[in-house]
């Protein structure tokens, strides 16, 4: 949580917050994380974490202490007020991509187009090598290199992979929402860490 906001963490059920959460994260952490614990801290946003059952006894110390943890198990993303609802961390995409060998709502870009991204930049119509459904427009994709990593996150500009076609080389396809060259210009920038 950022800047020493007040923050309230709680334990929640996974069906508390299934509803907010897009159909292939909800169904995979239904199917994967089953008996987990899953951490809700609220404070200017609400962050979710899925915590083993160990770690959660852990927690559970630091709480019942008067602390707030920083972060704790698998962060799974950010919930919010506005749109999107929900922002997925890179760490449960991979990790879905690769447990299921499914992509699903992703743009797969060249290596031309992810250095700019990695820099902040927008995704362009001429470095995305493939369109992964459902990507739909206002949503957030994951962004992935042709090495299927995850390397970050935008807000689709297009509705249907089928729109990618009506482009031209040089629009934008999808706005940077977050990538991993955050964690190297973030603090020397002072940026914020997603762009919503």
């Amino acid at each position: 949580m950022l800047n020493g906001a007040k923050v309230r963490c709680r334990k929640t059920a996974l069906q508390e917050i299934a509803g907010s959460l897009p159909p292939h994260i909800s169904e995979y952490l239904r199917r994967e994380y089953a008996e987990a614990t899953i951490l809700s801290c609220e404070g200017r946003f609400t962050e979710i974490f899925v915590l083993s059952e160990e770690l959660a006894k852990v927690v559970e110390k630091i709480i019942a202490q008067g602390l707030t943890p920083y972060s704790a198990g698998l962060y799974l993303g950010r919930l919010r007020k506005g749109k999107p609802s929900f922002i997925p961390s890179i760490n449960i995409l991979q990790e879905i991509y690769q447990g299921t060998g499914e992509v699903v709502n992703a743009l797969v870009v060249a290596e031309e187009g992810l250095k700019p991204f990695l820099y902040g930049g927008d995704v362009l119509r001429k470095s995305v090598v493939s369109c992964r459904q459902p990507v739909r427009k206002g949503d957030v994709v994951a962004v992935l290199g042709t090495d299927m990593r995850v390397y970050g996150l935008g807000i689709s500009k297009i509705d249907g992979c089928e729109e990618l076609e009506k482009r031209k080389d040089l629009d934008e396809v999808a706005s940077n929402l977050f990538d991993v060259g955050w964690y190297i210009r973030g603090e020397a920038r002072k940026e914020r860490k997603y762009k919503a």
